[in-house]
């Protein structure tokens, strides 16, 4: 029987991101995506112009009748937060609809370079951060790593090009488990000319190498994420997850970089998506 994936996240028209991304990338690594839109944007934020709507409340009735309808899933994804009131309403359904087995993945969007995204106040990123608490997953990047450990981002940062700047983070990153069963995934940590993805449990740590292709591109952590997710639903190790995610991303933007591009139309990973496919 195919898997089923409850996947809480905006849809934007453009950018490539969030649930346009996740939605292709869980169907064609043999996933049902189940989408629940926490907001409907014409285009991400990072555009000069954008138009926004809300869906905070109507979140509740996807838990409503998802439950009436017997409704179960083997993994849940949370992603960008559109309003903090809706933190209390996706604990309320990972509490509804978890079993022993379901994976839960929050990517605890907050914001990078170290600082916030303009959208969020400090009372929001408590919120998300008690939410990252509860995932089994979580995959912030340096910035966010930052705000769930309370350190300080740029003097963490300050140590980029030195030998010891992975066992730093490294450190920071055991302050952010939770449970004794969680793992972290630190995203695109740019040291030198490469970017390094940092794995880690209670027991271990390792980091995964990549090429790094023109500057930022927007959905590539929605993309990386939604990888790392649908690979652990289908029983790889966290390691093979993020090495996938990684060999992918690399092609797409390298594929992009080919030719002038605006950073806020995303990335060509349609093209390779048959690579992902189980």
């Amino acid at each position: 029987m195919i898997k089923k994936a409850a996947v809480i996240n905006d849809l934007s028209g453009f950018g490539k991101c969030s649930l346009t991304a996740t939605i292709a990338v869980l169907s064609v690594m043999g996933i049902q995506p189940c989408p629940m839109p926490t907001a409907v944007l014409t285009n991400q934020t990072g555009y000069k112009n954008h138009y926004c709507i809300d869906l905070t409340d109507e979140l509740c009735h996807y838990k409503e009748m998802w439950s009436l309808n017997n409704e179960s899933f083997d993994g849940i994804y949370s992603g960008y937060i559109a309003d903090k009131r809706q933190v209390d309403i996706i604990f309320d359904f990972i509490n509804t609809f978890r079993k022993s087995n379901t994976v839960v993945l929050v990517d605890p969007v907050m914001g990078d370079n170290g600082r916030l995204y303009s959208a969020f106040s400090n009372e929001t990123c408590k919120k998300v951060c008690s939410l990252a608490r509860s995932a089994d997953i979580i995959t912030p990047n340096l910035t966010e790593l930052c705000i769930l450990t309370d350190t300080d981002f740029e003097k963490l940062n300050s140590h980029c090009e030195s030998d010891d700047f992975l066992n730093r983070i490294s450190y920071v990153a055991k302050g952010a488990f939770s449970h004794s069963e969680q793992k972290i995934v630190v995203t695109g940590i740019k040291k030198g000319k490469c970017l390094y993805n940092g794995v880690f449990t209670k027991q271990d740590c390792s980091f995964v190498k990549a090429e790094c292709h023109g500057g930022s591109f927007s959905g590539t952590g929605d993309i990386f994420a939604s990888i790392v997710f649908a690979s652990v639903v289908n029983g790889e190790s966290l390691v093979s997850a993020v090495k996938k995610a990684v060999s992918f991303i690399e092609k797409a933007t390298a594929d992009t970089a080919k030719e002038p591009y605006d950073r806020n139309d995303g990335i060509n990973f349609e093209k390779f998506l048959y690579q992902l496919h189980n």
